[in-house]
């Protein structure tokens, strides 16, 4: 009967304990990978260097490809650099360059001076792509024959390669290495040895190119259906091949992303070892959100001489009710926004198509919010003026007014805020994520708050907006915002 997770770990540290490798390796001998990287990642930082230490290579080569991107680190730096190569060697192609990226210049040298030739140099071209490119996460291993090539010999090569790569296609390529097309393996059980690959291969198959953006690929993979994708370069030649397995790390890989920058921190941050250097990554956002809610507060300031005082302490009664609706209408928007720019090729046209989708939404929901205002500042004005908490000289109707258009105001450009900053963000190279973020959540308090004391000041000051404005230009200003 298999061991549950917890039991194995158990048993694994008390192998640690004693520093027993015989046992430990008994013991870790029918676990499989995954289930290694759930219990390394539970272990204290002494405990994963005991681990690694007295794992083989194959095990420790598979414990690898297992871990997320901190914990790989971690690991590598754990293991000998003479070790190292016997681990390398056992990595799939695409797994070793990732730990080669993350060794020093010297380590690597090391290291790819102690494999043989031709891994060496399959490992220094893929070294050569970004790691989040399509040609740093394909792998060269595949079958791959002339177009002129017979069922037969395609069926020996795939018998030759099983072993050592993932194959799902043949590929065939002209004489200069130029994808062609490729045949499915259930084509090459059911045609004869001497017919030619070239009669029943797909011709024109998808493909995605060295330097297409592994979302990209994710992309595209999904869209098509694919288990595997063929990577081409510029000139058309055939260089490696995407999994599905690969992709599934990629999806995993770049929703976490964007859950960090929504949240107002980077991915980087889970692999920064020191607390120091995590908590830096957090504060640089929350600082410029600090910054934001500042310039909030210069403008409910800036306000005070545009409406008499017992107003103005009326309407900062409902600030927080203003940000709040604003920075939350405008998360609603920018997500779904950012959503359909994940979707592929046709990214722009379907966040048209969105927008339209959401301008109609957003005219029903301002008001509507607007009118939510109004029955809340009429209903609860009354008892704020009996708890003495709202001055008796405030006019009710022009109030409610106040609060009722200043909400649907408010409502309206976050909403259109977050309907064009993230596609905005996108066309600057930034990633769209960011705009769910802190950083942008603030802005849409900061316009919600300033449409919100535009609107009751014009209704209920007067003329004297205007130059309340200036004012407020001109204190932030002063503080170099």
């Amino acid at each position: 009967m298999r061991q549950s997770v917890e039991q194995i770990l158990e048993d694994v540290r008390a192998a640690l304990d004693h520093s027993d490798s015989g046992l430990l390796a008994a013991q870790l001998a029918e676990v499989h990978p995954a289930d290694l990287a759930d219990i390394y990642s539970v272990l204290n930082d002494e405990q994963r260097s005991q681990l690694v230490f007295l794992l083989p290579p194959p095990a420790t080569a598979a414990l690898i490809a297992e871990l997320d991107e901190a914990e790989r680190s971690e690991a590598v730096e754990d293991i000998d650099t003479a070790n190292l190569s016997e681990v390398v060697t056992e990595l799939e192609p695409d797994d070793a360059a990732d730990v080669l990226s993350e060794l020093t210049d010297e380590q690597r040298v090391y290291v790819l001076e102690q494999l043989p030739d031709e891994q060496s140099d399959r490992l220094e071209e893929l070294l050569e792509f970004d790691e989040e490119s399509a040609g740093g996460i394909m792998t060269p291993k595949l079958v791959a024959l002339p177009h002129t090539a017979k069922v037969k010999e395609a069926v020996d090569a795939v018998r030759q390669a099983a072993e050592a790569a993932d194959v799902h296609y043949v590929y065939t390529v002209d004489d200069k290495g130029r994808l062609v097309g490729l045949v499915q393996l259930r084509q090459l059980v059911t045609n004869r040895d001497e017919t030619s690959l070239a009669s029943i291969s797909v011709a024109d198959p998808v493909v995605v190119h060295v330097d297409d953006d592994q979302e990209d690929v994710a992309n595209k993979m999904r869209k098509y259906d694919l288990t595997t994708v063929p990577v081409i370069d510029g000139a058309g030649r055939l260089r490696g091949q995407i999994t599905h397995d690969d992709v599934l790390d990629i999806a995993e890989e770049e929703a976490a992303e964007d859950i960090y920058l929504m949240a107002g921190t980077a991915p980087e941050e889970l692999e920064e070892p020191s607390s120091f250097r995590a908590a830096s990554i957090r504060l640089r956002w929350l600082l410029a959100c600090m910054i934001g809610t500042a310039i909030s507060g210069i403008i409910v300031g800036g306000f005070n001489r545009a409406v008499p005082h017992e107003v103005y302490i009326a309407l900062v009664m409902f600030v927080p009710m203003m940000g709040a609706m604003g920075g939350n209408s405008g998360i609603q928007i920018s997500t779904i926004i950012i959503r359909s720019l994940a979707t592929g090729d046709l990214a722009s046209t379907k966040v048209r198509l969105t927008i339209a989708r959401e301008i109609p939404i957003t005219l029903i929901m301002a008001p509507c919010c607007g009118a939510a205002a109004t029955i809340i500042t009429f209903l609860g004005l009354p008892f704020l003026k009996s708890w003495g908490m709202v001055d008796d000289s405030v006019p009710q109707i022009l109030m409610t007014v106040a609060v009722g258009s200043g909400m649907t105001v408010a409502i309206l450009t976050a909403s259109m805020l977050g309907m064009t900053l993230p596609y905005l963000f996108r066309k600057l190279g930034v990633d769209p994520a960011i705009a769910s973020g802190p950083i942008v959540t603030t802005t849409n308090d900061i316009v919600s708050v300033l449409s919100y004391f535009v609107i009751g000041s014009l209704i209920l000051g007067g003329v004297q907006t205007p130059s309340v404005l200036k004012d407020a230009l001109d204190v932030a200003v002063a503080f170099g915002l």
